[in-house]
């Protein structure tokens, strides 16, 4: 009797194999491993290698039932992957024939197992052609310019303190002591305590907070309730009641220099005229980035509407892993401690797992559509690519070959990033685009 192996689907992402060896296989495995054992065996009153096989298997019964077990699984695992060549994510989880069951092995008899493997699943993608897709514009407007003008005079803005009431504009140091409605009533809250200093207007504050510093000068404090929205970032404040007491220490007035030639000088610009063309030049270039990001999420959208798939949850928690690190090392640029670098992360998860399982999705529907459409990189679109990268990077194309050659992952990972891009590109084309 030879190994059976037998594949079940469990779902689109989920296969289940389920492997039974013969008794004859079986004895041979523990048989080979506890003459292994005997040979490094340490037994008192026996030099090692010369204790007897009896007493080997008296005292290293359970050691070496583990070790064939592992032997058993390890080879006939592969057997079941040559066999049925999926595309399976992580380790398989290995159980007994039956549910939660231990397993088990006995000489003389048939060993089974179960292993349960999350797969990439096969997807026949459809309606991908003719997607309609709104575009936004890229023209640069006047309010553009202006907001240009406003970040470049608030670097040499003037921050002088007043005695008059907070307005918006100002910039306000308080201290704030808050607290939360529990089931005990107003509770304190360690992490609704602390000192700030704000631009009033500037998005920094919750609105409803914001608003109760309007109107107070130096030395003043006042108590107001509000509630916090209920989608609010912290699932701990969402939609919940709470009470602050804010006091101002001081009350500072920004005062912004005229927008001459001179000024414009300082920033690089030989003139307005000279500013006015770089500037228009660089929103022209930066919108259009802009606009074209949104097309390509746009696109995503549409697609992920017109193709419903299940995704595996093991590439999902990679995905939140990776936006997490990105976001915690954002955070901590900023300034952030360890402590309210995690807060912050755990207050986003949701969001990092509906963002993750988008790109996910995207990423095997992509995938499957290059499958169909036969697209593979040529020789010219890799050169393309890399010299985009090289510039991006500010290294020459040489360094990145010889990267690539020392990393045949890298080099993979790269012309798969190609492939997509030249599939994106595909469907942008036979795509109806409304700008």
């Amino acid at each position: 009797m030879e190994t059976q192996i037998k594949l079940e689907n469990v779902s689109s992402v989920q296969k289940k194999f389920i492997v039974t060896i013969p008794a004859g296989k079986v004895n041979q495995v523990i048989e080979r491993k506890f003459a292994e054992a005997q040979k490094t065996a340490k037994i008192k009153g026996f030099r090692p290698g010369h204790v007897p096989i009896s007493m080997v298997k008296q005292y290293y019964k359970e050691e070496v039932q583990q070790n064939a077990i592992n032997s058993l699984i390890n080879e006939t695992y592969s057997q079941a992957l040559k066999a049925h060549p999926l595309r399976i994510i992580g380790e398989p989880q290995i159980e007994g024939p039956n549910e939660k069951e231990k397993l088990l092995l006995s000489e003389g008899k048939d060993f089974s197992y179960v292993a349960m493997v999350e797969v990439v699943p096969e997807v026949d993608p459809k309606d991908y052609k003719g997607l309609s897709i709104e575009k936004p514009s890229a023209e640069v407007t006047a309010d553009d310019i202006e907001k240009l003008k406003k970040n470049l005079l608030d670097r040499k803005a003037e921050i002088t303190p007043v005695t008059r009431a907070a307005k918006v504009g100002d910039f306000v140091d308080f201290k704030y002591d808050g607290k939360v409605k529990t089931d005990k009533g107003m509770e304190a809250q360690p992490n609704l305590s602390g000192d700030r200093s704000a631009e009033i207007g500037s998005g920094q504050l919750i609105p409803e907070f914001e608003k109760n510093i309007v109107g107070l000068k130096a030395g003043e404090s006042k108590t107001f309730k509000m509630t916090y929205a209920k989608d609010f970032t912290d699932a701990n404040l969402a939609g919940k009641d709470a009470e602050y007491t804010i006091d101002v220490r001081e009350v500072k007035e920004k005062i912004l220099p005229a927008f001459t030639e001179e000024l414009v000088k300082e920033f690089g610009y030989e003139s307005l005229a000279d500013f006015d063309k770089k500037s228009k030049e660089m929103l022209t270039k930066n919108k259009a980035e802009e606009s074209d990001n949104i097309l390509r999420n746009n696109m995503i959208e549409a697609l992920i509407a017109k193709n419903e798939i299940e995704v595996p949850q093991g590439l999902v928690y990679s995905q939140m892993r990776a936006l997490a690190d990105d976001y915690s090392n954002e955070l901590k640029r900023y300034g952030f401690n360890d402590q309210m670098v995690q807060s912050a992360i755990v207050s986003q998860l949701q969001d990092f797992k509906k963002r993750a399982e988008t790109q996910v999705r995207a990423g095997i529907l992509l995938d499957a559509i290059s499958k169909k459409e036969k697209i593979e990189p040529k020789a010219s679109d890799i050169e393309a690519e890399m010299i985009k990268m090289a510039t991006n990077f500010d290294v020459d194309v040489k360094t990145l070959k010889d990267r690539f050659e020392k990393n045949p992952r890298d080099q993979s990972n790269f012309e798969y990033r190609v492939r997509e891009e030249l599939t994106i590109q595909m469907i942008l084309g036979a795509a109806k685009i409304k700008k």
